[in-house]
């Protein structure tokens, strides 16, 4: 019989014997399949969790600044002026930047609470930087992100 003689409709399953050695590989590559599919899974919600746990960091870095604070981590401001306006303590900072570019910080409390300072805003005495969102006061004044 040559090889051209054999026909492929002649095959049936019933001459096709499953071996144990067959069932064993068949079952190790459905395994491998389920755990590559698994280990993606786990790979793409891990880089989710990562970025959420990094963008609660830096809220929570940028929120939490008071003068104290801002002292600690990005060090003596080139000016600090406090403006004393019954009933409100305004207090602004000045760090500067590279080239001409100095960050102003601003900060109020009431007269009567010491501690109580909150924190108004960050601006660029250049002007044309908007710095409403955590995101931007780290990558402007890195010294901010509360693990550097």
């Amino acid at each position: 019989m040559k090889l051209t003689d054999f026909k492929l409709n002649e095959i049936k399953l019933t001459d096709i014997k499953l071996t144990n050695e067959i069932v064993q590989i068949a079952v190790r590559v459905l395994v491998a399949i389920v755990v590559l599919v698994a280990a993606l899974f786990l790979v793409i919600k891990a880089a989710g969790w990562i970025e959420k746990s990094r963008e609660r960091r830096i809220t929570k870095a940028t929120d939490a600044v008071t003068p104290d604070r801002l002292i600690v981590r990005c060090g003596v401001p080139t000016e600090d002026v406090t403006t004393d306006v019954f009933p409100v303590v305004r207090r602004t900072m000045r760090y500067k930047a590279s080239g001409q570019r100095t960050f102003i910080f601003t900060f109020t409390r009431s007269a009567d609470e010491p501690q109580g300072w909150v924190f108004l805003s960050m601006k660029d005495s250049v002007g044309g930087a908007s710095y409403e969102t955590p995101e931007a006061k780290i990558f402007a004044l890195p010294c901010l992100d509360s693990t550097k």
